[in-house]
């Protein structure tokens, strides 16, 4: 079974969105490609794309901070990062129309690109007694028991039971590319639920089923994407896709989803993301 046919590259990153009150919702995205697909397609053509818009090698492509030049008044506390402002600049200032050209190739190479995205979103009550800090040390924080479930969830992909019918042939292996900005905490629960799974296995798979589906994990530091050799893709694109995707999931300040670029115009993600999603779960606590 273990052949470059059928082993994968998966990248993932989380997401936290939430109303006002206790009440968090927690979401761990993942985008799954066979390496071929990802080394001989999406690392090219995303690595053309930062060239194209003179991005410079090295830089970590945070949407969020791109995002931010679209506002004209930015807040004192929170202004525009000179870095970026370097890139999507022109003689006047802000070049609105190149943002809006970024943004729209980004999706369109997600739309194009072969790959699937899994959702696995975790809501709970963060004022809970179980959250509080004298028995936090007895505890697995949420992001252990999201990834535990989301490893379930990609184990039904990679094992070709998403659809009829079943073919043993069709067994894939991935590695496992994890944002290495999550915090230490969630580093450590993500580390834990990885070698959990391994040993007990999943809700639905046994341990022996999910050492031959999840080859390996590792974390991706901001020092490792978008230089020459390996840009580290998946790391960006999961970056785009995973705010957006659990804000319409949760359905919550899906105000901020759509692009609105100044005196250019509005870019509506979901049409481009929706497609892509083959899987999504969402998990209510029950404190």
């Amino acid at each position: 079974m273990n052949n470059e046919k059928n082993i994968c590259i998966s990248y993932l990153d989380e997401s936290k969105v939430e109303n006002k009150g206790p009440i968090r919702k927690y979401t761990i995205a993942s985008m799954t490609a066979l390496k071929a697909d990802y080394v001989d397609h999406i690392e090219q053509k995303w690595k053309s794309h930062r060239d194209t818009y003179g991005i410079p090698k090295g830089r970590v492509i945070h949407f969020t901070n791109i995002k931010h030049l679209l506002n004209p008044n930015p807040p004192p506390q929170r202004p525009h990062d000179p870095d970026w402002v370097s890139v999507f600049s022109n003689d006047t200032g802000i070049d609105y129309a190149k943002l809006y050209a970024f943004f729209n190739d980004s999706l369109a190479i997600i739309r194009d690109a072969p790959f699937i995205v899994q959702l696995t979103g975790l809501e709970y009550d963060s004022s809970h007694l179980c959250r509080q800090n004298n028995v936090k040390d007895q505890i697995y924080f949420p992001p252990f028991i999201a990834f535990r479930e989301h490893l379930d969830l990609m184990g039904l992909y990679l094992l070709g039971l998403h659809q009829a019918p079943y073919n043993s042939n069709n067994i894939k292996i991935t590695k496992l590319r994890y944002d290495g900005d999550v915090g230490l905490q969630e580093r450590d629960d993500i580390k834990r639920a990885y070698h959990h799974t391994l040993t007990v296995g999943t809700r639905h798979f046994k341990a022996e089923t999910a050492i031959k589906l999840f080859d390996e994990i590792r974390f991706i530091g901001k020092h490792e994407i978008g230089h020459e050799v390996v840009t580290h893709a998946g790391n960006e694109i999961i970056d785009l896709i995973t705010t957006i995707a659990a804000r319409d999931m949760w359905q919550i300040d899906t105000d901020k989803i759509n692009i609105a670029v100044p005196n250019v115009g509005i870019i509506d993600p979901l049409p481009f993301i929706k497609p892509k999603i083959l899987h999504a779960q969402k998990l209510k606590d029950f404190y």
